[in-house]
C-alpha cells in the first residue's frame, strides 16, 4: 500500500489511519493553506482529503481507486458540483470537460471537491491554491480547473464516493463564481459574464473583482509513470479506418507515409464513397505490401463511412485518420500506444497542425484531458466505439459529428487525453470531402480576421448542443455566436466597421439563427 496522508476536515487527529500522517484542520482556504507546506514535507504518495461526517474509504476501497483511470479522483459530482461553477457555462456552454455526465459511473471531470478527493502528492505540489476566497468550494473548483489544464487527469470516482451517503447540492455565492472566472479565463469572459448576471452581481463586485489578476501558467504537472496500467502495447492492434471522397492522390501519398511507420498498424481500412463514375481503385496497386480493407459504398456521409470501416476492422484500436494528411514520424503510431498505456487512457488524441494557420508551440511537452475528438487523427478503444454505437449516422455530410461522438465517449466514462507532441500535417485539401457538399464555408477564425465573414452555428452544431448539454447552455451557445457577428481583430476603425454592419444585420442574423434552431429540434425530433 503507497503511502497516503490525511486531511480530515472538521474532524478529530485521533482518528485511526495506518497510511500516514494526519492532520485535522477547519474546511477553510486559509485552514489548508497554513498546513499545505507541512503536508508537502511529508514522505508520502498520495493525499486523501475528507470531511469528517462521511465514512473514511477501506484499504481495498483506497487500492481500487489508485487503480482506476486518472491521477486525480473526487467525489464532486455526488456533492452538487456537475453544475458548478454555473457561470463558467455562459462563456463555455457546449465544452466538452464540462458535459454533465451520471454519477453512476466513473468518468472525467475537474469539478473537484475536497471534501473528497485522493490525488498524487505532485499534483498539490505542482497546482497553486488560490486564496481569493475563504470558501474551499470555490478553491476546490479551481484548483480542479488547474491541475486539468496542467495536465492531471481528474475523475470522478465511483468507488471513493461508494460510502458517501451524505449528498448535498453545494452552494457557491455569485462573487465567488465571477472571481472564478477572473482568475482562470479573459477579461472578455469575465465583463460577458457580468453583463449576462447582471442582476445577480452587484457594480460594486464587479469594479472590486476588476483588480483580481489571472491565475499564471505554472508548468505541466511531472507526470509520475503509472504502474497500474491495464494494457500493455503487445496487446494493442490498431486498424487504420480511412474514410474517403475523391481524393486518391493525396490519399495515396498518405498511405506510402504509413507504410513506413515501426510498428506498423494491423490493417488499413479505406471506405470510398467516391460516386461509382469517379472512382478509381488503381491507385492500390502500389500498396500489395500493405495489409488494406478496401470498401465501397454507394451512401455518402462521414459518419456512415466510419461506421462502416469499425465493423469491417479486426483490431482491438480504431486509428481514425483523414484522407489528406503526412508528415507521419516513423514512430508516430508508438507516440500513441505510449501515451495510452501512461495514462491508462482510452482515447489518445493527436493535435495536428494544419495548412493556411498558425502553428501550434510544442517546444514544451503537455498531456491532458481532451476537449475534442479529432477525427483527422485519434485512437480509440473499438469496443468503446461499439458501446457508443458508433457516429451518429443523422449528421452524416453535417459538421461536428466527431464532437458529438466525442462526448459520448465522456458520458460513457472514456478517458480521453490529448498529446501535443503528436503532430501530423492537415493539408485541408481544397477537393473532396466535406467541400464536396460545401458545409464548411467560413471559419471562426476567419471571421475574426475579416469585416465582412460572418461564421454563424450550422444547425448539426446546435442539435449537438441539444442532444448533450441543457436548454440554457444552447441559448449561451447561440448568443454567443450573435456577439461574434460583432468582433473582428485589427484597429479600431476596423473593429468600428464590424459593429455597424454587425447593427445592421442583427435582425437578419437572429432569424438565420432562429432558422437553424428550429431545423436542429427536427433533427432531435428524428
Amino acid at each position: 500500500m503507497k503511502a497516503i496522508g490525511l486531511v480530515l476536515f472538521n474532524g478529530d487527529e485521533r482518528v485511526t489511519w495506518s497510511h500516514g500522517p494526519v492532520y485535522s484542520i477547519e474546511y477553510t482556504t486559509k485552514a489548508l493553506l497554513e498546513v499545505r507546506t507541512s503536508i508537502l514535507n511529508e514522505n508520502i504518495d498520495y493525499i486523501l482529503f475528507w470531511d469528517f461526517k462521511n465514512k473514511l474509504p477501506s484499504n481495498k476501497e483506497l487500492e481500487d481507486v489508485i487503480k482506476e483511470k486518472g491521477t486525480f479522483w473526487h467525489i464532486g459530482s455526488i456533492l452538487g458540483l456537475k453544475d458548478k461553477p454555473s457561470l463558467i457555462e455562459i462563456v463555455q456552454p457546449t465544452n466538452m470537460n464540462n458535459v454533465r455526465v451520471d454519477a453512476s459511473i466513473s468518468h472525467s471531470s475537474w469539478k473537484v471537491t475536497f471534501k473528497g478527493c485522493l490525488l498524487e502528492r505532485n499534483i498539490f505540489e505542482s497546482v497553486v491554491l488560490q486564496n481569493y476566497s475563504n470558501s474551499l468550494d470555490i478553491i476546490g473548483l479551481d484548483f480542479g480547473y488547474n491541475a486539468m489544464i496542467l495536465g492531471a487527469m481528474p475523475r470522478f470516482s465511483k468507488n471513493l464516493a461508494m460510502n458517501v451517503k451524505h449528498e448535498i447540492n453545494t452552494k457557491i455565492r455569485p462573487k465567488d463564481e465571477l472571481a472564478f472566472i477572473k482568475k482562470n479565463l479573459d477579461k472578455k469572459a469575465f465583463i460577458w459574464c457580468y453583463m449576462i448576471k447582471v442582476f445577480s452581481i452587484s457594480p460594486y463586485t464587479f469594479v472590486r473583482l476588476m483588480s483580481l489578476k489571472r491565475n499564471k501558467k505554472n508548468s505541466a504537472i511531472k507526470r509520475r509513470y503509472n504502474d497500474n496500467n491495464l494494457t500493455t502495447i503487445s496487446e494493442v492492434q490498431v486498424s487504420v479506418v480511412i474514410a474517403t471522397l475523391n481524393r486518391y492522390k493525396v490519399l495515396q501519398e498518405e498511405l506510402r507515409e504509413l507504410r513506413e511507420l515501426v510498428p506498423s498498424p494491423k490493417e488499413i481500412v479505406i471506405v470510398d464513397q467516391t460516386p461509382v463514375k469517379e472512382r478509381n481503385s488503381t491507385f492500390l496497386e502500389e500498396f500489395s505490401d500493405l495489409s488494406i480493407q478496401y470498401i465501397t459504398t454507394e451512401k455518402i456521409g462521414q459518419c456512415s463511412a466510419r461506421n462502416t470501416g469499425i465493423k469491417a476492422a479486426e483490431g482491438n484500436y480504431i486509428w481514425f485518420l483523414d484522407d489528406d494528411m503526412k508528415e507521419f514520424p516513423k514512430d508516430y503510431l508508438s507516440r500513441h500506444l505510449k501515451t495510452l498505456q501512461e495514462y491508462n487512457a482510452d482515447v489518445s488524441c493527436g493535435i495536428p497542425d494544419e495548412v493556411g494557420t498558425d502553428f501550434m508551440d510544442r517546444s514544451t511537452k503537455h498531456v491532458f484531458l481532451s476537449d475534442g475528438f479529432p477525427t483527422n487523427d485519434v485512437v480509440v478503444r473499438k469496443d468503446l466505439l461499439e458501446n457508443v454505437d458508433g457516429f451518429d449516422e443523422a449528421m452524416d455530410q453535417l459538421q461536428s459529428e466527431d464532437q458529438e461522438i466525442g462526448l459520448r465517449l465522456v458520458k460513457n466514462g472514456a478517458l480521453s487525453v490529448k498529446n501535443n507532441q503528436l503532430r501530423l500535417l492537415h493539408l485541408r485539401a481544397p477537393i473532396g470531402g466535406l467541400r464536396t457538399h460545401k458545409v464548411r464555408k467560413s471559419t471562426f477564425s476567419a471571421s475574426r480576421k475579416s469585416v465582412f465573414k460572418r461564421r454563424l452555428l450550422h444547425y448539426s452544431e446546435i442539435y449537438l448542443s441539444k442532444k448533450h448539454f441543457p436548454r440554457k447552455n444552447v441559448f449561451y451557445l447561440l448568443l454567443l455566436n450573435l456577439r461574434g457577428t460583432f468582433i473582428v481583430r485589427g484597429n479600431v476603425f476596423k473593429k468600428i466597421i464590424k459593429i455597424i454592419i454587425g447593427i445592421i444585420l442583427l435582425v437578419p442574423t437572429i432569424f438565420v439563427l432562429s432558422r437553424k434552431n428550429y431545423l436542429a429540434n427536427q433533427m432531435i425530433k428524428k
